[in-house]
């Protein structure tokens, strides 16, 4: 529920405008070898993994980021029953974890079996020229191709209440068909990687999320309630779900105004504090009921 909300009401905090250009999109190229890439993105495309995903009558390969304390992200949807093996250069079919999904930017987490050191991320730069990379994998033991190509990504914008919002951005460059592709800066740092709906995000931003599900025992936290925005500010509790934390501390009426000290002066506010927060952690959360104001600290449950 939280996650459709999300979609419908807080994307526009994690999402912006696409950037335009008036120029032919440019063609990718495809290298044969990591050599044949641009020097500045060799090292962090020789430092993916391959995922090999077995379902009953299928196997696939992907490419997976590597991530800090050895957690992968993959733009592929993996499902929560398949076994997972990886594979990296002197490492061969090892195992791996499924985490979770993010169903708001299209990733799948998961934990890799052995210790893999973690891509280099610097934030996202607005209007510096970088180069996105995909890798074209034939099989888990056989070294990849790369599709890629220079391309800029869009200038962020923040509005009057200091929200960035160029966490996402479209691309100038024809890479509608990438997969698990990464953009690199000069310096060789991944700054973004690009989603299935074929927006850039910030690699330092899905790292983040990524953390979070990880921590939340995959999961994106909830409180429990659906809710409205409240005259004058603060959340308004509509309905509180059955077997939830709101349901031993809230009632309908009451005004959720700060979750973990900041103020939630609207319900997409209150969903993207949720949404950055690991799940079965505690949150103090404010609310007001009949003019009086009350704390009460709150195990979050987790948001299916």
């Amino acid at each position: 529920m939280m996650a459709i909300a999300l979609v419908a009401g807080t994307i526009g905090l994690l999402i912006a405008k696409n950037a335009s250009s008036t120029e032919t999109p440019l063609p990718a190229h495809i290298a044969t070898t990591l050599a044949a890439l641009p020097a500045n993105s060799r090292v962090a495309a020789d430092h993916t993994v391959n995922l090999t995903i077995t379902t009953p009558h299928h196997v696939t390969t992907v490419a997976a980021m590597v991530l800090p304390n050895n957690l992968a992200v993959t733009t592929s949807p993996i499902p929560a029953t398949a076994r997972i093996r990886g594979t990296i250069p002197g490492h061969v079919n090892f195992p791996v974890h499924w985490i979770g999904h993010d169903q708001v930017m299209g990733f799948t987490i998961v934990r890799l079996g052995i210790s893999v050191p973690a891509l280099q991320f610097a934030p996202m730069p607005a209007s510096a020229s970088v180069v996105a990379v995909s890798p074209i994998l034939q099989s888990a033991t056989k070294s990849p191709q790369f599709a890629w190509a220079d391309t800029v990504l869009g200038d962020p914008t923040i509005n009057a209440t200091g929200v960035i919002s160029y966490l996402a951005t479209a691309s100038d460059a024809d890479t509608n068909g990438f997969v698990d592709a990464i953009a690199v800066n000069q310096k060789g740092q991944v700054v973004a990687v690009l989603s299935t709906g074929h927006l850039w995000y910030s690699a330092q931003f899905v790292a983040r999320v990524a953390s979070i599900v990880a921590t939340g025992r995959g999961c994106h936290s909830s409180l429990g309630i659906v809710g409205v925005t409240a005259q004058g500010g603060g959340v308004q509790v509509q309905r509180i779900v059955p077997k939830t934390p709101a349901q031993w501390r809230l009632r309908h009426g009451d005004v959720v105004t700060a979750f973990n000290g900041k103020n939630t002066d609207t319900f997409n506010s209150l969903l993207t504090e949720l949404y950055l927060t690991p799940a079965f952690s505690s949150a103090r959360v404010t609310f007001v009921r009949d003019t009086t104001i009350h704390h009460a600290v709150m195990t979050l449950g987790c948001a299916l």
